[in-house]
C-alpha cells in the first residue's frame, strides 16, 4: 500500500516494514511453535517508534494520523506474521478507540500506558451466542457506587489469556429485558483490569491459524468496572452507535491485515514462478500458473483501493458503512483465494511447514469469519442499497 499515501504516510510505512522484517521476522518460528505472542520484544519497540499512538492527536501525546495509517500498520505487520498483527491489534487500536469515544477528555491514566506499551489490552466484544449480532449481547452492566458490575461471558478474545486491561462491551441491566432495538441503546464499553475479582479466563484455544496470537474466553462474575468507561451507553442509542463505529475501524484493520497476508503469499508465488522450472521453462511461463499470479496482482490492487477509500471516508467523518463492509468482504475473500493459489503454485512445498506459504493460508482463513462474518457484510451491503427497505 503506497499509492494514494502522503509522503509522511509512506515514511511511516517504510519504518514499519523495516521494523517488521528485521525485528519481528526472527521471532515468528518460536511464537508459532509455542502459541505465544512475544509481547516483551514487540510492544516496547512499537511504542518507541510511535506505532502505538497512531490515531491519537499530538495534543494528547500521540503520533496523529487516522484510519488509513492504522491500516498501513496492519498490512506491514501481517506481511511478516498474521498472528503478530492480531496480537498487536488491540494495542494499536485501543488508544485510537479511546480518543474516538472520549475526544480530548480521553482517560490519560489509561491512554498513556497504552501508548507506551506498558499494558496489553484486549477487545472483549464477542459472545458465545451473539457472534456477529452485537445487539443481542447478554453481558450486563449494573450500576453501582463508583462504577458498574459486569456479568457475562466473552469468547474468542485475542490476548484473553495475558491482557492487562479488557475493553468490555455490555448492555445496561435496565435495558437487558427490553425489545431488541431498545436494548441496543443501552450498550456501552467499560474497562476492566486484570486481577479484578470476578474476572477469570478459559484455557488458551487451539486454532487452525493465527497461532502466535493467544485467544481465550473471558468470564465476568460481578466484576467491577470503575466509572468513566469508554461508552457508557447512556443516551439515545449512542452506545450502540459507538460500537458500530468501533466495528468500522476493526473491520478495516482486518481488511488491511488480510491484504498483508495476501501480499506475502503473492510475493512468494511470484518469486517461485520465476525460479521453478517445469517442461523446460519457468512455471510462470505456463498460463496455468502465470494467470494465477496475474489475478493475485489484480485482486491485491482492488483490495487496497477498497481499504483506502473506506479509510478516507471514515477519517472525514462521512457515513461509510457500506464501503467498510465491501472492503472487509472483498479483502478477506481475496486473501483466502490468493493464499490458496499460493499453496497450489508451490505444489507439495506449499503444503509443508518448511515454507511460510501454508501459514499464510491458515491465517487468512479466519478473515471471512471474524469482526462480523462475510454473510453479515453482504446483508449490510444489501441493506445499504435499499434492498431490505427502511
Amino acid at each position: 500500500m503506497s499509492y494514494g499515501l502522503s509522503d509522511e504516510q509512506v515514511a511511516v510505512q517504510h519504518t514499519v516494514r523495516e521494523f517488521a522484517q528485521r525485528e519481528l521476522g526472527p521471532l515468528v518460528a518460536e511464537a508459532e511453535a509455542t502459541g505465544r505472542f512475544p509481547r516483551p520484544q514487540i510492544l516496547p519497540r512499537m511504542a518507541e517508534l510511535g506505532l502505538l499512538s497512531v490515531g491519537v492527536p499530538e495534543s494528547l501525546g500521540g503520533s496523529g494520523g487516522g484510519s488509513l495509517l492504522l491500516c498501513v500498520l496492519a498490512e506491514e505487520i501481517a506481511r511478516v506474521s498474521g498472528g503478530f498483527a492480531i496480537g498487536a491489534m488491540a494495542s494499536i487500536l485501543a488508544p485510537a478507540i479511546l480518543v474516538r469515544l472520549q475526544g480530548e477528555q480521553a482517560n490519560r491514566a489509561l491512554l498513556e500506558p497504552l501508548m507506551t506499551g506498558q499494558i496489553l489490552p484486549a477487545l472483549a466484544f464477542t459472545e458465545p451466542r451473539g457472534g456477529s449480532d452485537l445487539a443481542s449481547m447478554t453481558t450486563t452492566a449494573t450500576k453501582t457506587e463508583g462504577g458498574v458490575r459486569l456479568r457475562g461471558q466473552k469468547t474468542f478474545i485475542s490476548n484473553g489469556p495475558t491482557a492487562d486491561a479488557f475493553l468490555v462491551a455490555a448492555v445496561r441491566a435496565d435495558h437487558a429485558g427490553l425489545p431488541r432495538e431498545e436494548r441496543a441503546k443501552g450498550i456501552g464499553v467499560h474497562v476492566v483490569l486484570r486481577g479484578t475479582p470476578g474476572v477469570s479466563f478459559g484455557p488458551p484455544m487451539k486454532k487452525l491459524g493465527m497461532r502466535s496470537s493467544e485467544t481465550s474466553e473471558v468470564f465476568l462474575d460481578d466484576a467491577f468496572a470503575p466509572a468513566g468507561g469508554l461508552g457508557g451507553g447512556t443516551g439515545a442509542g449512542r452506545g450502540f452507535r459507538q460500537m458500530m463505529e468501533l466495528l468500522d475501524v476493526n473491520r478495516l484493520y482486518i481488511s488491511a491485515l488480510s491484504v498483508g497476508l495476501a501480499q506475502a503469499a503473492f510475493e512468494a508465488s511470484l518469486a517461485y514462478a520465476k525460479e521453478r522450472s517445469a517442461f523446460g521453462k519457468p512455471i510462470g511461463h505456463h498460463q496455468a500458473v502465470g494467470f494465477k499470479v496475474a489475478r493475485m496482482a489484480m485482486r491485491l490492487d482492488a483490495a487496497r483501493a477498497l481499504v483506502q477509500r473506506a479509510s478516507e471516508l471514515l477519517d472525514r467523518g462521512e457515513r461509510c458503512t457500506r464501503q467498510v463492509s465491501e472492503a472487509k468482504l472483498f479483502c478477506t475473500e481475496a486473501a483466502v483465494e490468493i493464499t490458496s493459489d499460493a499453496v497450489q503454485i508451490h505444489g507439495a512445498y506449499g503444503y509443508v511447514e518448511d515454507l511460510p506459504v501454508e501459514r499464510y493460508f491458515r491465517d487468512a482463513r479466519v478473515g471471512p469469519i471474524w469482526e462480523g462474518t462475510n454473510e453479515i457484510q453482504q446483508q449490510i451491503i444489501c441493506r445499504e442499497l435499499g434492498l431490505y427497505g427502511e
